[in-house]
């Protein structure tokens, strides 16, 4: 089953209900006849249930192997080790630990998406098929009133007879429409879950790096736990690019960088460095961002602060070296929310403006200076971006392939990224465009989204994704969550009456399928 499925059958629906009366009866066959036509949906409940059983078999092995890890971990797997080796023992352990415990609570999960995702197939597709084989009777009976031609034959015109079969109809096909939208949008949220979930797992292991499989581990869960897998430092496709950079590094700077990720003092550290080789920079240059944060390598909150904007909860406190990543009154939105999407996947770019490429200094490392240096940045980007006429109307904003433009220049050279302009112009639009949203959020590309409501428009940026939740960074210096239903519907302005809500359109990454 398809969208393309359910808007024929929306398409035949609206058919069938204006073909009434004399004149509606070659209408009403036709329409009947290719509701009917349209295939009903798959999926074998029993088959549903048996794939259930046995993901709940490997959540009970997950389990067991989590009290292993836990037990190692209550006992204290490095305490007769000493140096170095003692503390990287003890970094493995709490990693192994957050990993088997994600992994856990992932596994938890699907077992019971999966038997709702079958009670939802069983309970419509007898339905479906019933209805369906009723517009096939309804199209045959509804035929043999109309034998000249396409004209209705009044010889063999019954209005009761015609007015049962067009009830009939309108029930069949309403059916049919109400059965395909429940599959369908129970198959949604069950692939959004399990693609969510197959994200969280790559992200848990660099794929094809040649590192071993626990340095691997221990990078990938640094700054996360369990209980809060969207915290860590690196998202599932900036591991993946970074194991893609480390296999294409020549053998010199890859014993330059394995020497950097030796030296440095935590996780969190080692994990920022592979951020920046993701982020497509040379060894050489990562060398000189861990020169300027390898004094702090320790202090996991100075790094999140210092390298990321949206460390930040929904009420937006200060963050970035005490002061918000907000465009305050000035109407810069897209050059804004695209500056600080490019912080959030380049920590270089992040701490030159967070310290001025100074960290510790207190001249440069503070709250007004960081502000300053975010409001400039901010503004070039807008000044760069806007043509010669909206500088000499003096107008304000920009339009959203101006949008395209820098976030392709700002992103593209970190992420790799082209992006194109998308209209979502309807909720079937919106739905539609969710899946592809999802994808490229979870490949690690940010996807500004304009949102319209009485003339204001404001553009904002979808940066993270979490089953049925988009993460949405608003550059008025916070960030939310948002259902996917509500931005179907055309309100993600999360309750904020100032907050223009409805979803118009997004800028996508070149091949996003």
């Amino acid at each position: 089953m398809s969208d393309d499925d359910l808007r024929r059958l929306r398409h035949e629906q609206g058919n069938i209900r204006d073909a009434y009366g004399l004149w509606g009866t070659d209408e009403l066959t036709a329409g009947c006849r290719a509701g009917a036509e349209v295939p009903g949906f798959g999926g074998d409940p029993g088959t549903l249930d048996d794939i259930a059983g046995n993901l709940a078999a490997v959540h009970r092995i997950a389990a067991r192997a989590a009290e292993v890890v836990g037990d190692l971990r209550e006992r204290g797997v490095a305490a007769g080790w000493a140096g170095d080796t003692q503390v990287e023992a003890t970094e493995a352990a709490e990693a192994l630990y957050s990993a088997v415990h994600g992994l856990l609570d992932s596994l938890g999960t699907l077992p019971g998406r999966v038997s709702a995702y079958a009670a939802v197939v069983e309970r419509w597709g007898p339905a479906d098929l019933a209805a369906a084989d009723d517009l096939t009777d309804i199209a045959a009976q509804a035929a043999r009133m109309t034998t000249l031609g396409h004209l209705p034959d009044p010889s063999s015109y019954d209005a009761d007879r015609m007015a049962a079969l067009h009830e009939r109809a309108v029930r069949a096909i309403d059916d049919r429409v109400t059965g395909h939208r429940s599959v369908l949008e129970a198959g949604r949220e069950l692939v959004s879950h399990l693609l969510d979930q197959a994200a969280q797992a790559r992200g848990r292991r660099m794929g094809g790096s040649p590192l071993s499989a626990l340095d691997e581990v221990v990078l990938t869960e640094a700054g996360s736990d369990w209980r809060s897998p969207d915290l860590g430092v690196l998202t599932p496709a900036q591991a993946q690019r970074a194991a893609e950079a480390l296999n294409r590094l020549g053998d010199a700077d890859r014993r330059a960088l394995m020497a950097l990720l030796t030296s440095a003092v935590s996780p969190e550290q080692r994990a920022y460095l592979m951020k920046a080789l993701a982020a497509g920079y040379t060894v050489d240059e990562v060398a000189r961002f861990d020169s300027l944060i390898a004094a702090h390598g320790d202090d996991g909150p100075w790094l999140a602060a210092r390298l990321g904007p949206f460390t930040m909860d929904a009420t937006g406190p200060d963050l970035g070296a005490g002061a918000r990543w907000s465009q305050e009154q000035l109407p810069t939105c897209v050059a804004a929310s695209t500056v600080a999407a490019r912080a959030a996947v380049d920590p270089i770019y992040a701490l030159q403006l967070t310290t001025g490429g100074r960290p510790g200094d207190p001249a440069h490392d503070n709250p007004v200076a960081f502000r300053d240096r975010w409001r400039a940045e901010q503004l070039q980007v807008y000044d760069d971006g806007r043509d010669l006429f909206q500088k000499i109307r003096g107008s304000d904003g920009m339009t959203s392939e101006q949008s395209a433009t820098i976030a392709t220049e700002q992103l593209g050279p970190r992420t790799g990224a082209t992006y194109h302009h998308v209209v979502m112009d309807s909720a079937d639009g919106r739905t539609d465009m969710l899946r592809r949203i999802e994808a490229a959020v979870d490949d690690g590309h940010p996807v500004p989204v304009t949102t319209k409501d009485d003339g204001r428009a404001h553009q904002m940026m979808i940066i993270g994704h979490q089953g049925n939740q988009l993460q949405i960074y608003n550059p008025w210096g916070y960030t939310y969550w948002v259902d996917e239903t509500a931005f179907s519907d055309g309100d993600i302005s999360h309750g904020d009456p100032d907050l223009p809500g409805i979803p118009a359109s997004v800028r996508l990454p070149d091949g996003v399928s």
